[in-house]
């Protein structure tokens, strides 16, 4: 019964931390980048909202019980299970999920947080070029941060690919 709650709770948790991956990707750092200045409020209400530990939490829970599930299904990390090609796939499919994780916690998570510290620096200071450096240190934080979460999307993309097909092969 722990196998299937958890079987289930990886699948949710994995489909919650994609979409959010695409939509804050595909649709709402570009929105951000396009209201410039005023993009700056939503950021702040994100972050109040705790999304930096809700994507987080979502990630890290995704991943504990994928390796588990993994564990589960090779029998205690068994070679020749893990040597398989259901092995092989959930195995890959797995790192790549761990890489999104890293990827979306070292680069994402924490260059967000920079640009809600910069954007709260540029409200207090006055137009005028040091108001203007911040903007251009918080865009190309933004566009950083943009990139590496189209990446992340890839690597969650490979993850759930392998992960459905895994047991198929």
């Amino acid at each position: 019964m722990t196998f299937l709650v958890l079987r289930v709770l990886h699948v949710l948790l994995a489909a919650i931390w994609v979409g959010m991956a695409v939509f804050l990707s595909f649709f709402m750092m570009p929105a951000i980048g396009e209201a410039g200045p005023a993009g700056g409020p939503v950021m702040a209400a994100l972050a109040r909202r705790g999304i930096d530990r809700v994507i987080g939490a979502i990630a890290g829970l995704t991943i504990v019980s994928g390796i588990y599930l993994y564990w589960h299904f090779t029998g205690g990390f068994d070679p020749e299970v893990s040597k398989s090609h259901a092995g092989m796939a959930f195995g890959i499919g797995g790192v790549s999920g761990i890489i999104a994780g890293i990827i979306g916690g070292a680069i994402v998570g924490r260059g967000a947080q920079q640009m809600q510290s910069i954007g709260a620096q540029a409200a207090t200071t006055a137009d005028g070029p040091d108001k203007a450096a911040l903007f251009q240190k918080m865009n190309a934080l933004r566009q950083r941060v943009t990139i590496a979460a189209k990446i992340v999307v890839v690597l969650q993309t490979i993850a759930l690919s392998l992960m459905a097909i895994g047991h198929y092969i």
